[in-house]
């Protein structure tokens, strides 16, 4: 039988090494480093497969009903060949014995098995089986550093890393001048005001320093290892020759962005005695050996996230390496247009920008993919792929010195072989008084060229005034002459924006007057562009780059706050998308493990994909893929492995029916919506709302047609309905009665309903249980009389304002005299019929289906109802109900107005609410909705529990 074929005589059944053969030719045609033994001999295994770093895996294989066999042959892998780093089992079709061309048959095959048995001698507990193609397997292969490590080895070496942190920060601080220049250095770029903070980073560059040398040393005879260099650390000398060494690479070899801070740091630790320089380098050396063959994790970006102890002032939450990854599988899904990936040079000329890059976690990912795909096309030329992409492609700004230090750190760790003539990384200047205001990389709002800040080169490290630099492979680049910054047309961009709001806390870090005159700088700038600062940064980013991509091939892929896609206050983000991209994807979590996509948040986040139009072009019969998870995974290996997923799953039809699940590993990780764009243009993106396509059809029919449509029931009914702002008016903002009044347990003409006890607040009906008396001299330079005027909005129908959907009992309540209230909107409506009758539909099923499609979502359960969201919501119209049927309301509040509700989780089984649905439909004539109620009941954001 010829190996290259497979064809077997007739009568004849294939040997599974004869298929081993072939598999290993096919996974060495796909890039992989595979090696079939075609003659067993001894213990030899099936094939042999090195990882990039020369490590070895080993492949066992058998025919599909062998699986126990298969199993037992790795068991004994494990001991007999302890130097291979993994065991992955692979198990044939059956079918393959009898096929005539076994080659193009096992080419052609969707139904191969395979799973990784062991990593580093430990046997996996829970061995996910995974089945697909030859494609699919070599791609596997690819990512298997990611898988063979693992989350807890990452987690571990995190660990470890961090307490040597600690101990050198700790070490660092008992020399007083040595430990305020070394926070200077970091303070001074980074404008980070928590000195402590500011140790641990100087810390952690000398980290990353110490692991790149020795990444460095493995692919270069002229550079010694951490270990040869530091032999002699407690003996006096060491970091000085350590020191000298980085110098010297810097100046002989390249890699000046990984060096040249670190080396400015040891400059200061030599002028202090040698046992603080062992104490302070001792812990970073130990960390560095203990978690070097940590590979294909952005290590020192996960740790580095955690060190800023003020991110939710600056906003600066980093996007997790599985979104990262995600988020660029999705991205270069049939896109560009007609792209060789087997051709290194025009991947790596395309234009590729991060204008908020951090540690360059999303770059990374971009780079990690175009590799990916290239070898997955055939292609054998990554390392030249690389360096393009690094030196041509890839553009990162940011306004942290360190942050930049760090994705230049780890760009060059993809290829330490790879020596680069330029980076182009910038970091930007943030600040100022009077006319020379600087707004970071959010100086190209509205042009091309920004000056940047600071130099990692030539000469000693400090702030440039508003000089040019930018991070090279030789250094940085001449600020003084005053060379600035291009952002070029670009094909792609790619950010985790901060996205930080309110006025006190955005650009938190600057003294109070800078803060005053930046927000002042940004706003002005913001005035004539589709963003506001309600909104906060993020919308100010996007509204910079868009402009920058390329008309008809663009693509921006974003990381953003979830209420990018329905908050009023992203209007006109959402608007300048629409009108000037298509929006391919939107992909949201509704996993209430992980309901974010950045590190260090747990605010709800969306990720999205649009493709800028061509000029002119208004065409709106484009689909936009919505994605809801049920599982977000922190594995990277499984975001490829959802990525792979939603890329070949066509989502279910919105005016259809039928749900398109993600099944990933086995599992059931999520659904896939197919939304038309006049279903969201104009309006919030309802897709994101719920988990599953069933509730966004019930939520979609019922708030656009007044169509009640439950899935598995046949029946449909028509609701009349309305706007609610046309029946009544919504009381003050919460925060006007600060300005109006003080409270008070003493009685005064002016009752209010405080708090939103869950314990308390269980019933439809309430009662007034606070004070308010109106101030003589209001606050926030209001006239005389404020609060008097604002008792005329009170209201005795009360709507939720903010609430836990998965603690909350009721939405809405009666009271029976007109209250202001802290916690609600107060509704103004003449007819107390009217008041019951919206109370009772409110709380009913599909009063709730109403409001959770309005809602904004901030952190998971953790909602708001934003008063011009309720104003404009769907409502039913009680001025069209018959007076019988207005009676009938009357009689049906006053019955379950005692009833004590459970909670939104328990609603399925409450009979509280069924009475109060039943009770409902009955009167309007509609068909029984508890179905709807028990799918509520369910979601992830009302249960806080996984589907």
């Amino acid at each position: 039988m010829s190996s290259a074929s497979g064809r077997r005589r007739d009568g004849e059944t294939v040997r599974e090494e004869a298929v081993n053969v072939l598999l290993g030719e096919g996974l060495k045609r796909r890039g992989i480093r595979a090696r079939a033994e075609r003659r067993r001999q001894g213990n030899a295994p099936d094939i042999r497969f090195e990882l990039r770093n020369g490590d070895l895996v080993l492949i066992e294989c058998k025919w599909e009903s062998g699986r126990t066999a298969l199993q037992a042959q790795l068991d004994e892998r494990v001991a007999a060949i302890p130097e291979a780093v993994g065991r992955v089992g692979v198990l044939y079709p059956d079918r393959l014995k009898d096929e005539p061309e076994t080659g193009a048959a096992l080419e052609n095959a969707s139904d191969l098995k395979w799973y990784v048995h062991s990593s580093r001698g430990e046997i996996v507990a829970e061995q996910t089986v995974r089945s697909g193609s030859l494609d699919e397997l070599a791609d596997h292969l690819r990512l298997l550093p990611l898988e063979l490590e693992g989350v807890d080895r990452v987690i571990a070496a995190a660990a470890a890393v961090n307490h040597a942190l600690d101990q050198s920060a700790r070490e660092l601080s008992r020399h007083a001048r040595a430990a305020r220049r070394v926070a200077d250095v970091i303070a001074s770029t980074d404008k980070e005001r928590d000195r402590g903070a500011a140790r641990r980073i100087g810390c952690l560059v000398l980290f990353n320093a110490l692991s790149f040398q020795d990444r460095l040393a493995a692919v270069n005879d002229e550079v010694e290892t951490v270990g040869e260099m530091t032999a002699d650390l407690w003996g006096g000398g060491g970091v000085k020759r350590l020191c000298d060494n980085w110098r010297g690479i810097c100046n002989e070899i390249d890699y000046v962005p990984v060096f040249e801070v670190a080396a400015a740091i040891l400059d200061i630790l030599c002028e202090a005695d040698e046992e603080l320089q062992a104490g302070v380098v001792a812990p970073l050396i130990r960390a560095a050996r203990e978690t070097r063959d940590v590979e294909g994790h952005d290590l020192s970006g996960r740790l580095f996230h955690t060190l800023l102890t003020d991110a939710k002032f600056t906003g600066a939450y980093y996007t997790s390496v599985a979104a990262a990854t995600l988020l660029a599988r999705l991205t270069f899904e049939r896109w560009p247009a007609g792209v060789d990936w087997s051709d290194h040079e025009l991947p790596g000329s395309l234009n590729v920008a991060d204008l908020a890059c951090g540690t360059g976690t999303l770059l990374m990912a971009v780079a990690a993919e175009v590799q990916r795909r290239h070898e997955a096309a055939g292609g054998r030329r990554a390392a030249e792929l690389h360096k393009a992409m690094v030196e041509q492609a890839l553009h990162g700004f940011d306004v942290q010195l360190s942050a930049v230090h760090f994705a230049a750190t780890s760009l060059a760790m993809l290829n330490p072989q790879i020596q680069f003539d330029k980076m182009n990384l910038y970091t930007m200047p943030l600040g100022g008084a009077g006319g020379d205001v600087r707004l970071g990389s959010l100086e190209f709002l509205g042009g091309d060229e920004a000056p940047v800040q600071m130099s990692l080169g030539g000469g000693a490290l400090g702030v440039a005034g508003q000089d040019a630099e930018r991070v090279s492979g030789s250094g940085g680049r001449g600020a003084a002459e005053g060379e600035t910054a291009t952002l070029p047309e670009l094909d792609l961009a790619i950010m985790n924006p901060p996205f930080t709001r309110s006025d006190k806390l955005m650009f938190g870090r600057l003294p109070a007057g800078e803060r005053k005159a930046i927000q002042s700088e940004l706003s002005a700038r913001l005035e004539s562009r589709s963003a506001t600062v309600t909104a906060g940064l993020g919308a100010a980013f996007v509204a910079a780059a868009a402009p920058k991509l390329r008309p008809g091939e663009g693509r921006m892929a974003l990381v953003l706050p979830l209420t990018v896609c329905t908050g009023q206050s992203w209007r006109q983000t959402r608007e300048l998308i629409e009108r000037d991209f298509v929006l391919d994807a939107v992909i949201t979590s509704h996993d209430p493990e992980r309901w974010n996509f950045s590190d260090s948040t747990d605010l709800s986040e969306a990720l999205l994909i649009a493709t800028r139009k061509p000029e002119n072009d208004e065409t709106t019969d484009h689909q936009t893929t919505f994605v809801n998870l049920w599982r977000n995974s922190e594995l990277v290996v499984d975001a490829h492995n959802m990525a792979r997923e939603i890329a070949r799953t066509s989502g279910a039809q919105m005016a259809g029916a039928g749900t398109a699940l993600l099944n990933v590993g086995g599992q059931v990780a999520g659904e896939v919506l197919s939304v038309p764009a006049a279903a969201t243009d104009g309006s919030a993106w309802l897709g994101v709302q719920f988990a599953r396509a069933d509730l966004v059809r019930a939520a979609s029919s019922l708030l656009a047609d007044g169509e009640l449509r439950i899935a598995g029931a046949g029946a449909t009914a028509d609701i009349s309905l309305c706007t609610l702002e046309t029946l009544g008016a919504i009381g003050p903002d919460r925060r006007r009665l600060i300005d109006g009044f003080v409270r008070t347990d003493s009685v005064t003409a002016y009752p209010m309903v405080e708090g939103h006890d869950t314990n308390e607040r269980v019933a439809i009906s309430a009662t007034p249980n606070k004070w308010l008396a109106p101030l003589v001299k209001p606050l926030g330079g209001q006239r005389p009389g404020y609060g008097e005027r604002l008792f005329q909005q009170a209201g005795r129908l009360l709507i939720a304002e903010r609430l836990w959907l998965n603690s909350a009992r009721v939405v809405a309540m009666r009271v029976s005299r007109p209250v202001l209230s802290n916690v609600y909107w107060e509704f103004k409506v003449d007819d107390e019929s009217h008041e019951r009758a919206l109370a009772l539909w409110l709380n009913s099923s599909l009063g709730l289906l109403s409001l959770f499609a309005v809602r904004t979502t901030t952190r998971g359960p953790w909602v708001a109802l934003k008063k011009r969201d309720l104003a404009a919501m769907p409502i039913l119209d009680v001025r069209e109900l018959a007076r019988e049927q207005l009676d009938a309301f009357d009689a049906l509040f006053d019955e379950v107005a005692g009833y004590e509700f459970l909670r939104l989780p328990e609603m399925a089984e409450d009979a509280a609410r069924a009475a109060l649905d039943d009770g409902v439909a009955e009167i309007l004539g509609l068909p029984d909705f508890g179905a709807l109620r028990r799918l509520l009941a369910s979601e992830p954001v009302v249960s806080n529990r996984r589907l």
